[in-house]
């Protein structure tokens, strides 16, 4: 295997921010299944550009051969049906990033095969129960010399850093609060993920143990870097990972909306099983915009404005992160990241590299377990402020929830 590094830059607005990418050319086989799928498909052409050749795979032949003749790599076709159908498909693979949701339905049969084959399995997701299932195997993963790491994109690197950063500067925390903005691009793959998630409700850990409420159960302004706006409590898969990565028996996980869109959460979620049983996949984007009160697809906000750096360079992510003790002292902190699918090209790529020269101990870890605090920091475009001094209580609504939908 070589290594090397090339430098390249990352700009947001007038700032350009240099860094550099370590790549390795190596004759190891890693997958990236869903390759074909918008992030997949990032994924493959950055890896490439890093000196690195994935077997791209998934269940389109069509667009498989397409893509694998541009970035000249090798392509397999196979479904996700069984065990037994994925195994020849994946023997040979020392590493298999799973770029295809929603993962309640790739993840089970594809974790299965890599523990049997002893490959490596990393994913992309944020769904709470899917990096519940995965941690519910780690000794099975530990005993077959196995790595298993979910959500190594944006959901949900940035915000695991920005819990573990809290945590350090307040061990004794018992509740953890997370929000995030966003910019209101969705591809095709995630708003069928966000539409699956939101038909379960909310979620929240309370007392170390997952507990469902209603859809924006409780709701928030947020200190937000740029400005204090509204949040509302959503399923994150924080809900998981951060209790892995810090221990804090509470946490909830809040997304900037307007006002009107939390009302509409609240009014909807009776009618939201009736709708996803009445919907065609080419309605669910609409209906989780109409839902969320996110700009209308057009310049930007559709998947050809996805496809666009010139529009993904113009924006970027804000989190907030809260941890407060039985005392009632608090910390908080935020975070900037580029955009979401910017950053999950970074991330996935980054944690990909590492696993393959072999970095990581095996069995189930977060992103921050495996790769340490400060992976997401090492990422182009990131920057983290944490609160110097615990000493005071907190009283202000920084903190505090500040509205309750009920």
């Amino acid at each position: 295997m070589t290594t090397g590094r090339r430098v390249e830059s990352y700009r947001r607005g007038s700032e350009v921010f240099p860094f550099e990418i370590e790549y390795m050319s190596a004759f190891m086989n890693w997958m990236i299944y869903g390759a074909t799928g918008y992030t997949g498909q990032r994924i493959a052409r950055e890896a490439v550009k890093c000196g690195l050749r994935p077997i791209l795979a998934g269940r389109n032949p069509q667009r498989l051969a397409s893509l694998g003749q541009q970035l000249s790599c090798p392509t397999r076709v196979f479904d996700l049906s069984s065990v037994e159908r994925i195994l020849p498909n994946i023997a040979d693979c020392r590493c298999v990033l799973n770029c295809a949701g929603p993962f309640a339905e790739t993840a089970p049969s594809l974790v299965s095969a890599c523990l049997r084959t002893g490959c490596h399995y990393l994913d992309i997701t944020g769904e709470i129960d899917v990096i519940e299932s995965i941690a519910a195997r780690h000794e099975e993963a530990v005993c077959r010399d196995v790595v298993l790491i979910p959500a190594v994109g944006f959901d949900v690197v940035p915000t695991d850093a920005l819990a573990v950063h809290l945590k350090k500067a307040l061990p004794e925390a018992s509740t953890l609060l997370l929000a995030f903005t966003s910019t209101g691009s969705l591809s095709p793959g995630t708003a069928r993920t966000m539409w699956q998630v939101i038909q379960k409700g909310g979620r929240i850990r309370k007392n170390g143990r997952l507990r469902s409420v209603p859809l924006a159960w409780k709701s928030q302004r947020i200190p937000f870097p740029s400005g204090r706006r509204w949040a509302a409590l959503v399923p994150w898969g924080d809900v998981a990972s951060a209790w892995y990565s810090t221990g804090i028996p509470n946490i909830e996980v809040y997304l900037a909306m307007p006002r009107s869109a939390i009302a509409v959460l609240k009014l909807a979620q009776p009618m939201i099983s009736r709708l996803a049983s009445a919907s065609s996949g080419a309605d669910v984007e609409k209906l989780i915009r109409a839902i969320l009160r996110l700009p209308p697809a057009g310049a930007g906000n559709s998947i050809d404005g996805l496809r666009s750096p010139n529009v993904r360079l113009l924006r970027h992510v804000e989190l907030w992160g809260c941890v407060r003790d039985s005392q009632r002292r608090s910390i908080t902190g935020t975070m900037i990241t580029p955009d979401g699918y910017d950053f999950t090209v970074a991330a996935a790529l980054g944690a990909v590299q590492r696993v393959l020269k072999e970095e990581v101990a095996p069995g189930f870890a977060t992103p921050s377990q495996a790769f340490g605090m400060n992976f997401a920091l090492e990422l182009p475009g990131v920057t983290l402020h944490i609160e110097k001094s615990h000493s005071r209580v907190h009283r202000e609504p920084s903190c505090e929830v500040t509205q309750v939908v009920t």
